[in-house]
């Protein structure tokens, strides 16, 4: 029940990323090769990152931008993937910038594998 309790206390403050009034973590493993909910994911942790206070926003999740370009680059999409992409690297820029993020008081999202992965793709 916690992790129920946090997930509500997100949702009231406005820092819950949902589709369709599920949390995107929801989906994670059950649509992770459907694109169109990966791509959903996306535009949620997005507009989630963004309607943050900056200053405080939390980082989006890494994981849908990644399975996103992949499933892009799959189908030979390679400018959308690029946007996928250039989406992570908005967020990830402004997100290390945070103060509680310099400080070392929140999670080092950008240095992680899957922001490495989904950078090192724009390059290809």
């Amino acid at each position: 029940m916690p992790f129920q309790a946090s997930e509500n206390m997100l949702r009231e403050q406005g820092r819950l990323a949902e589709v369709d009034g599920q949390p995107t973590y929801s989906f994670a493993e059950s649509a992770k090769n459907d694109l169109a909910v990966m791509l959903r994911c996306c535009e949620a942790e997005t507009a989630n990152y963004w309607r943050q206070p900056k200053g405080h926003r939390l980082s989006a999740a890494p994981f849908y931008f990644e399975r996103a370009a992949i499933l892009l680059r799959k189908q030979r999409r390679y400018a959308e993937e690029l946007a996928v992409c250039e989406a992570w690297r908005s967020i990830i820029e402004d997100y290390q910038s945070q103060p509680s993020v310099q400080a070392g008081r929140m999670a080092l999202a950008h240095k992680g594998p899957w922001s490495i992965k989904i950078l090192e793709r724009m390059d290809k």
